[in-house]
């Protein structure tokens, strides 16, 4: 993505996975994990992509409003962005500021833009208080959602003279050792990996998001918690664990 010329820093599609990409949209800090294995697991599904984040997000938007919400990418901000996301995840535990308006550009309908239906019913990551595509990641322990972003930013507990191998970070939310996430793609497939899945969008008028496949994507609380070790679990990519899950 970083070479692309495009204003809107959107990604090209053999770079995209589900309309998200493969590297970070709004953190430009230091990157202490390891991207291809962190790429290799969005390609497998088993990581939600990076997607422009939304700054606010309401119910009611149509396609061209949520677009025009989502926030620019770091190509875009450069280290103006890089501050701001750092203020984010410094003041996680802060109520979150709600601007007082809304982005309402005039426009007319148009076919659906699948860029934008996505974003039906987005959810909010408790940490960077953005807004993402319901397909997130979330805690195996207690459920929690978290965007790709946050996750990869997760430290794990330092080395001691005692104890001379880092250690899986606890979980940011119920503090419960080995913190992990799980991710449930979409029931539909765009860009990598998506060679003969049928399109979830057709070029009608926009539908409602009840109309859509994209809307019937919610996530159901889970009644019990992933062991550390699970398959489909993922836990912190760095670069010290040279690739490996756990």
């Amino acid at each position: 993505m970083g070479n692309s010329s495009s204003s809107s820093g959107r990604n090209h599609q053999d770079e995209a996975v589900d309309f998200g990409s493969l590297s970070p949209q709004w953190f430009t800090g230091p990157r202490d994990w390891n991207q291809a294995v962190v790429s290799q697991l969005i390609c497998q599904r088993k990581l939600a992509p990076f997607y422009r984040p939304l700054e606010e997000f309401d119910s009611s938007w149509d396609d061209d409003q949520i677009l025009a919400a989502r926030k620019e990418p770091v190509d875009a901000t450069g280290e103006a962005g890089a501050v701001e996301a750092g203020a984010r995840i410094e003041a996680a535990s802060a109520n979150p500021p709600r601007p007082g308006h809304s982005r309402r550009p005039n426009s007319i309908k148009e076919p659906v833009k699948p860029e934008a239906a996505i974003y039906r019913n987005a959810v909010e990551c408790p940490i960077c208080f953005l807004y993402y595509p319901p397909n997130i990641n979330h805690s195996r322990c207690c459920d929690q959602a978290i965007c790709t972003e946050c996750f990869v930013q997760i430290k794990r507990n330092e080395p001691t003279t005692t104890h001379l191998v880092s250690e899986p970070a606890a979980c940011p939310y119920c503090v419960q050792d080995n913190f992990g996430v799980v991710y449930t793609a979409p029931p539909w497939r765009a860009g990598i990996g998506s060679e003969g899945s049928p399109f979830p969008w057709s070029d009608a008028p926009k539908a409602s998001p009840s109309d859509t496949r994209v809307g019937q994507l919610t996530h159901k609380r889970r009644q019990k918690s992933f062991s550390h070790d699970s398959p489909d679990v993922v836990t912190q990519i760095k670069s010290d664990l040279t690739g490996k899950r756990s």
